[in-house]
């Protein structure tokens, strides 16, 4: 029996990750119903993810302190890996003590409990810029933001010497993977990918080795980034004079079918 994803691609539909965040698009190139993907975004997502044996990584929360052996302050971020559910983190050198005196505190004086500051050239900053989130307008607010990390997947490499799941604090970015690798996957006997054309960014993880894929391509289709994304109308194809009377059947409304019984509405 065919997989979702596949009956919905032979129907020339184009399924991808982009930025960390799925992505469905009809065969006239528009984007399937917002709330649909919201509602079905991690079925679907974790259906590409085994297939293909990605290991992404999922926010969890943030901390503030003082790490290695307490000399350095900064900011982990908790992660969740799709494939094993096992714990992962990163450590962002940051700020934790007032930058200058105001009404709330000394110049020197601790932040408050989950506050923290970074330069505009730190690796949390760069990190944070590669998201298609909006940067706050204040370095120092970011601890007002770090929720909007949830439902994005990212990559990375994890720090070689270490058990303990820390991540690479230079490695990490949002997971994208192509329509072409989403197509071979699920439609094996489906034209080829296009010579030279690979997934952005994946780690693709195997019984032997994990392998880390650069960048060497784009989609030809361009898909908007920003975090709240502008979506087309859904169109579902009506049926004809063969199928059920619409007396007897009222058909659900896109945002409320399940998975399967949208790719049989999309492709009939």
């Amino acid at each position: 029996m065919a997989s979702r994803i596949g009956r919905f691609l032979s129907c020339k539909g184009k399924v991808s990750i982009e930025s960390g965040r799925l992505v469905v698009l009809q065969p006239n190139g528009k984007e399937v119903d917002p709330d649909w993907v919201k509602n079905h975004s991690t079925d679907l997502l974790h259906e590409i993810l085994a297939t293909l044996k990605i290991d992404a990584y999922e926010y969890r929360s943030y901390s503030t302190g003082y790490y290695d052996q307490g000399k350095h302050p900064g900011v982990s971020l908790q992660f969740r890996s799709t494939i094993n559910d096992e714990a992962s983190y990163v450590v962002f050198n940051v700020s934790l003590t007032r930058s200058r005196t105001t009404k709330a505190g000394k110049k020197g004086s601790p932040l408050p409990k989950g506050h923290f500051h970074v330069g505009d050239r730190s690796h949390f900053c760069k990190f944070w810029k590669s998201i298609p989130l909006a940067v706050p307008k204040s370095l120092t607010s970011f601890n007002d933001y770090m929720g909007n990390l949830k439902n994005i997947l990212f990559t990375a490499n994890l720090t070689e010497g270490r058990d303990d799941g820390r991540m690479d604090a230079g490695s990490i970015i949002p997971l994208s993977v192509s329509p072409d690798l989403v197509r071979k996957a699920f439609l094996p006997d489906s034209s080829p990918i296009t010579s030279g054309y690979t997934p952005d960014n994946i780690r693709i993880t195997t019984p032997d080795t994990n392998l880390a894929l650069g960048h060497t391509g784009r989609p030809s289709q361009p898909i908007s980034t920003a975090c709240d994304r502008s979506y087309g109308k859904t169109v579902i194809r009506g049926r004809d004079d063969t199928g059920p009377n619409p007396a007897t059947r009222l058909p659900k409304r896109p945002q409320v079918q399940t998975i399967d019984e949208w790719t049989v509405d999309f492709c009939s």
